[in-house]
């Protein structure tokens, strides 16, 4: 483990291996879980202590997107990577009060889609307030800097949401953000900024070495080039996979 981060009194864990969580849709599940639940309903799953609630609440340290698979079920579909701070739900219950660690999940489909839907708010207040500000200079420096206030200004919300299918009911996440509401999640901000800045500068916390060889699977080479949630007007935040989160963007 690297040093945690200590910040105000509370400190933030940095694994050196990712905790990486999955966010099990299926209609037998509907909630986070980690580890191995192969063979198993959500009941034993949770018996095994393996389930982490139906939803979290995270600073945001980044977002990305891959081309994965995942046989039988999944061959070459895109994924949205997530990487943030719990500070809510079950993934932070396991935590002292005052402690979180970098965690990491996939989203993907309709999941996917409420996630571009949320940038895409972020791009069009972006493009909004440039234009009401007398369009001065660069948009794209605009947006960047906008696209910063959102992200680390806010807790995201990811909710498990049961609906009805060709073949029978399912979940999706639905996501949202609130503002930051106590000592503890400023201080997860914080450090959230501090991981996506250091990432920038090449010192990489947001990186998952698995998926990255997964990606390069399925694009048939060795290279795995980052693939951009790219909203019209607005910000984006983009992975190049050797430093998995680059930069925040202005389309």
């Amino acid at each position: 483990m690297q040093n945690p981060i200590i910040i105000d009194g509370f400190a933030f864990r940095l694994p050196l291996i990712p905790s990486r969580y999955r966010a099990n849709c299926s209609k037998e599940f509907g909630c986070f879980v980690t580890g191995d639940t192969k063979g198993m309903n959500s009941s034993k799953a949770e018996k095994a202590g393996l389930t982490r609630g139906e939803f979290v609440e995270m600073a945001i340290c980044a977002i990305g997107q891959k081309t994965l698979s995942f046989k039988p079920h999944y061959e070459n579909e895109q994924f949205t990577e997530i990487w943030g701070l719990p500070v809510g739900g079950g993934m932070k219950t396991h935590f002292h009060e005052k402690c979180s660690e970098l965690s990491t999940f996939l989203i993907h489909r309709q999941s996917q889609d409420k996630m571009k839907g949320l940038v895409e708010c972020f791009g069009r207040e972006a493009f909004n307030s440039w234009v009401a500000e007398g369009m001065q200079g660069d948009h794209s420096e605009y947006a960047l800097r906008k696209a910063s206030d959102a992200y680390f200004a806010n807790i995201f919300r990811f909710e498990m949401v049961q609906s009805e299918g060709n073949h029978g009911p399912y979940f999706y996440l639905s996501i949202t953000t609130r503002p930051i509401a106590t000592p503890f999640e400023e201080a997860a901000v914080k450090a959230a900024r501090m991981i996506f800045e250091d990432d920038q500068k090449g010192l990489v916390h947001c990186v998952d070495y698995r998926l990255i060889e997964n990606q390069a699977m399925c694009l048939g080479s060795g290279s795995s080039s980052g693939l951009a949630i790219a909203p019209a007007n607005g910000a984006e935040i983009i992975e190049a996979e050797q430093q998995p989160v680059k930069q925040l963007k202005g389309k």
